[in-house]
């Protein structure tokens, strides 16, 4: 049976920018599992109602709906346990969690500087009202001035991976000798940077951008061509 992802998407339902959802499809990926995807625009919450709540990535499998990307990521290790492996062993899933929600919540917090406007200009016209009184509740400010000094969200965002970088010091992936969830969860994260802009946010000499190189040709068939290049 194949499981479908529904993951938000702009106007053009082939552009695909959450980071939570491009987690759970990387982990899908990943275990190699066959799965579809259904583009929602923010105001369509009507196509995945059957979760009862209002947030994405969902999935659906067979007659199983869950939600929240951590919580999919243990659900796909728990049913499919023959399929690669999102954890090697109870350790590495203890520190994926833990690097989950510090991805989540700290690095996280400098990307909506460098890329609001972006997401803004690409959202389909019936989200664009919800988006921006949303947004500007959250942030309180407009969102042409919370964007309005990008390099200084890129300087947080950079100065915030020197934990990252001591990890990549003497290894290809933050999974070891390769990708485990931790390194999903940092991907998925890049992606909602990489999917809506040319912003350059790393800079080629840093041990991460090597190894978010590494890891797009990893990950190749999902990954956008203009992503890519």
């Amino acid at each position: 049976m194949t499981i479908t992802l529904y993951e938000l998407s702009g106007a053009d339902r082939s552009l695909r920018f959450a980071p939570h959802c491009w987690k759970s499809k990387l982990a899908l990926v990943h275990k190699q599992l066959n799965y579809k995807t259904e583009p929602v625009w923010f105001t369509e919450k009507d196509k995945f109602a059957m979760s009862e709540q209002p947030l994405l990535p969902v999935i659906t499998d067979g007659d199983k709906t869950v939600n929240d990307s951590w919580a999919i990521a243990e659900y796909l290790e728990a049913h499919y346990p023959d399929a690669p492996s999102l954890f090697a062993n109870d350790e590495a899933k203890e520190k994926a969690e833990s690097f989950h929600q510090w991805v989540s919540t700290v690095l996280s917090k400098h990307i909506p500087g460098i890329l609001i406007l972006d997401l803004y200009n690409v959202i389909a016209d019936q989200d664009k009202e919800y988006f921006r009184r949303s947004r500007e509740e959250r942030i309180g400010t407009s969102l042409e001035e919370f964007a309005a000094t990008p390099e200084k969200h890129i300087q947080g965002l950079q100065a915030e991976l020197a934990s990252v970088r001591e990890l990549l010091a003497t290894k290809n992936y933050l999974g070891g000798d390769k990708p485990d969830y931790r390194d999903i969860c940092l991907l998925g994260t890049f992606l909602w940077i990489a999917t809506l802009g040319t912003t350059e946010f790393l800079e080629k000499d840093d041990v991460v951008y090597t190894w978010y190189q590494r890891i797009l040709s990893d990950y190749s068939e999902v990954i956008p061509k203009s992503v890519m290049v």
